[in-house]
């Protein structure tokens, strides 16, 4: 356990460029950076050799305050070090563009960052983790808030904090709650805490409304599309990739050590809300046309089919299955670390093509393939792992969740249960389907095709740092669906040392073929991996030998020209009129003025997709906030006699309902 410290020892000197004077911001960026990355790497060692069982734990106190690693904590420790280490990596190439523009403030915050993930991974009581909570949400909303000279950047990180803020004020109920019945706060007496059942209720449902929060997960997500696209992105690599998985680190503490799985309400609750995210959540992503945006509702959706498994497990286990549980279980942690990779990797390919054309607009680009390969090829691979295609590791944690739910029906012995793995099954395939044509939309307007504006001819390859970073998380997910054995074995032996305490056994053998197959399922896979790279081999070896004619496309008599290209908007006007009842789509027409006089004036469409959660949830909800607001303004009159009259009038009710 003192080992993690020497880590975090090393984030808080690399905060320290937050005092480095001006003149030397350039190498106080790099050594912090450098320092993010050594760190990092640390976190990932001793994470590993404690999931391997190579340390045996610990404890360390300070004073109230304590910090503890399990199995379950050292799991996330493996995604915040894995993650952290390439996305550092990736920020010293990145961060470079923000030279002059409180780039010490940028580095340092990012550095404090990761070791408050860090500490709230390895919190050991409450005060510890209430306050390296705190610290996160408080430097995120720095980071957000970074290019403060745009008002949007402002609005957005405003509005993260004070969503944020509700979620940690949940939090802190449901620690209060489960506190009153317990010795103290440390998460040992807090395991033992006895609440009736109906504050057990109340604990749970603060819980699970503030993790939700924090995971983006519907209705609570208002916040993430926002406040990643307003973030540098590399910090909105570690933010979607790194911060939402410590949500699902904290709801998994609470379900498995301190309230328990065996209520059947609380499964179907997560489970119902988790479906119903992810479908959602890659609808309105297929809809967007800014890259961060599409990545960051994507985010919901992949946060929804984790919670989903999340409440497939605790559903069996409320039925006394919780020796089948483990595959929905383990299906939990195998997609979060799944999804930390190719969302870090995308995020960081998002900025690498901001950083090259000036824009996120998918509309303005195209035929960047040539200009950028490499990103192109990262950006490929983290296309296809999020579309949950073979060969990537995308495709293992969705398998599972689907090994999950079959699961449930088969044991579930009643129609109800069946009908809602129906349910859910619908809801997955339909999520599948729309990721696929979501990520096949992006990367082909984007990557393929001609140039849709002049942004893209300045566009140039990254340098070196930055591509290292992606090609770091691109080869992780590449070895991850080649070889899934060692991470699903990994993480199943972490629900067998949990606070569950889940019974060993070879269930997950169930998702490839009944467990027997694992010695001719591997090297099956990578055998077709082998000759698929082969073939790349030699087709670009020999393509100077290939003959090519070229000819134009036959358009009715005229050339074709780039405008004639099919749109971002255009591929996904079928799904939109297909779910028109529920995007609500708005379509605005803009008569320009007339630039000749013999012709009539141009139009200029736009369509709008608007957040129906946003619109008739949370819209309503502040106009009524504003005209409260306003009318307590009565009380404000200005006169300091009043106000001691108000103080007086307090004095006296607290006096008389002490009395009573």
């Amino acid at each position: 356990m003192e080992s993690f410290m020497g880590a975090l020892g090393l984030y808080g000197l690399g905060t320290l460029a937050l005092i480095w004077p001006k003149r030397l911001e350039l190498a106080a960026h790099y050594v912090s950076m450098g320092l993010a990355v050594i760190a990092s790497l640390m976190v990932l060692g001793l994470a590993s050799q404690e999931l391997l069982g190579l340390a045996g734990g610990g404890m360390l106190q300070f004073g109230r305050y304590s910090l503890v690693i399990d199995g379950w904590a050292a799991a996330f420790l493996v995604i915040i070090g894995l993650s952290g280490t390439a996305v550092s990596l990736y920020g010293m190439g990145y961060g470079r563009g923000y030279l002059g523009a409180r780039i010490r403030q940028l580095t340092g915050l990012w550095n404090l960052f990761l070791g408050s993930m860090v500490l709230v991974v390895l919190a050991g009581d409450a005060f510890t983790f209430i306050l390296a909570w705190e610290v996160m949400a408080l430097v995120s909303f720095l980071l957000v808030n970074h290019e403060s000279e745009k008002k949007q950047v402002v609005s957005a990180a405003y509005q993260y904090m004070v969503m944020t803020h509700l979620g940690t004020a949940a939090i802190l109920m449901a620690f209060y709650l489960l506190g009153s019945g317990a010795e103290s706060f440390a998460f040992a007496d807090l395991a033992h805490s006895e609440l009736p059942p109906v504050l057990k209720h109340i604990a749970f449902g603060c819980a699970f409304a503030g993790f939700a929060l924090k995971s983006g997960l519907m209705p609570l997500h208002v916040w993430l599309p926002n406040a990643h696209p307003a973030a540098p992105s590399h910090v909105s690599a570690l933010m979607s990739g790194v911060m939402l998985k410590v949500a699902v680190y904290g709801f998994g503490r609470f379900v498995f050590e301190f309230i328990g799985a065996d209520v059947f309400a609380y499964g179907l609750i997560v489970m119902v809300v988790g479906l119903v995210s992810a479908f959602l959540g890659v609808l309105y992503a297929s809809m967007e046309k800014d890259m961060k945006r599409i990545l960051a509702y994507s985010s919901v959706e992949n946060m929804g089919i984790i919670f989903a498994a999340f409440g497939c497990g605790m559903i069996l286990v409320a039925l006394d299955r919780p020796y089948l549980s483990v595959v929905a279980f383990t299906a939990v942690l195998v997609h979060s670390f799944a999804h930390s990779l190719m969302k870090c990797l995308l995020f960081m390919s998002a900025g690498a093509v901001m950083h090259a054309t000036g824009t996120r607009n998918v509309e303005l680009l195209g035929g960047l393939l040539k200009k950028m390969p490499w990103t192109a090829a990262f950006t490929l691979v983290g296309s296809m792992s999020l579309a949950s295609l073979p060969f990537t590791g995308g495709l293992v944690g969705e398998w599972l969740t689907l090994q999950g739910m079959m699961t449930l029906a088969y044991e579930s012995g009643t129609p109800e249960l069946r009908l809602l793995v129906i349910f859910a099954f619908i809801l997955l395939g339909l999520t599948g389907a729309l990721a696929l044509g979501c990520f096949v939309r992006l990367y082909g307007v984007t990557f393929l095709g001609r140039r849709r504006s002049n942004l893209v001819l300045k566009a140039h390859e990254m340098p070196f740092t930055m591509l290292a970073g992606m090609g770091l998380e691109a080869l992780a997910i590449l070895a991850m669906g080649i070889m899934p054995a060692p991470v699903v074995n990994l993480m199943r032996h972490v629900l067998v040392t949990s606070p569950l305490a889940i019974p060993a056994g070879d269930v997950i053998g169930l998702w490839w073929n009944g467990g027997q197959s694992e010695s001719v399922f591997n090297p099956l896979l990578i055998l077709l991996a082998a000759l698929v790279l082969v073939a790349l081999l030699l087709m670009t070896i020999s393509s100077d030998k290939i003959i090519v004619h070229q000819d134009v496309t036959w358009n009715c008599g005229t050339e074709p020209t780039r405008r004639q290209q099919y749109t971002a908007t255009g591929f996904s006007k079928p799904l939109r009129r297909a779910f028109d009842f529920i995007l609500k789509p708005r379509r605005e027409r803009v008569f320009l003025q007339r630039d000749h006089a013999y012709f009539g004036r141009k139009l200029h469409y736009n369509l709008l997709i608007p957040d129906q959660f946003t619109d008739r949830l949370y819209r309503p909800v502040e106009h009524i906030m504003v005209k409260l607001a306003d009318t307590l303004r009565i009380v404000q009159q200005g006169s300091v006699r009043l106000y001691i009259g108000y103080t007086m009038i307090a004095m006296v009710i607290v006096l008389i309902w002490g009395g009573l």
